[in-house]
């Protein structure tokens, strides 16, 4: 008698465990219900604007894929700007399914009861176009940097360089023609010696003003003009 007394209070004590924990889940579940329930309009409305931002920031994303002076890169961030707008479109769809009116802010009565479990799936949506914005800015931000370290490039100096025509190389001389330069004496160079001015052209003339006057001292020159100044000033005879 005593163990089956006993088994009977264990098994009403793990009943009542049973409906406590129970009574404690559906009451979390509940109020999660409620508290969505409650924030179910601003949520809502909060979603439809990030969806027509997007719209909008797709339409100047279509601006800057087309600055893109490379092909490769216009094509990589063309693809990834795809991706934004379809992602936003099914955010959308997913959107108009839930309001009464398609463009309207009033959601169904049924998806408003749900929304705990509807707004899980948006969430995920939203969050994935993010990251797509977020890794289409990062790569244009990044074509734009590598872009601005390349050199600039002046059109004037490329258009001026177009122009002018490369030097022409000149032939090489003939090797007997090169070898005869080389081989043949330089010229002498004229000296006042060689002028007439002296008689011994091979004598090395004299450095610095003794050399210049005893240069004019030998000179045949003056020694006429010497003469003829001697005859000038000597005493006529009677």
């Amino acid at each position: 008698m005593a163990d089956t007394s006993d088994l009977s209070l264990l098994t009403i004590f793990l009943l009542l465990t049973a409906c406590l924990v129970s009574v404690f889940v559906l009451g979390q579940i509940l109020a999660t219900y409620t508290s969505a329930y409650l924030v179910a309009p601003s949520e809502i409305t909060t979603f439809i604007d990030a969806v027509d931002f997007s719209i909008q920031e797709n339409e100047s994303y279509d601006g800057d894929v087309a600055k893109v002076p490379r092909l490769e890169d216009k094509l990589r961030m063309g693809k990834l700007l795809r991706e934004i707008q379809k992602c936003g479109d099914d955010l959308r769809e997913d959107l108009n399914k839930l309001l009464i009116d398609e463009g309207g802010t009033r959601l169904r009565a049924s998806t408003r009861l749900l929304w705990a479990a509807k707004r899980g799936r948006l969430e995920e949506r939203m969050r994935r176009l993010d990251l797509l914005r977020m890794r289409f800015l990062v790569v244009y931000m990044g074509l734009i940097a590598a872009k601005s370290n390349e050199p600039p490039k002046d059109p004037e100096k490329q258009r001026i360089h177009q122009h002018i025509p490369k030097a022409p190389v000149r032939p090489s001389l003939p090797m007997s023609l090169s070898e005869g330069i080389q081989r043949k004496p330089p010229l002498r160079r004229l000296t006042t010696q060689a002028m007439g001015h002296n008689d011994h052209v091979g004598e090395a003339p004299k450095m610095g003003w003794m050399g210049v006057v005893a240069e004019l001292q030998n000179s045949p020159l003056m020694h006429k003009r010497h003469a003829s100044i001697e005859s000038a000033m000597s005493p006529r005879s009677p």
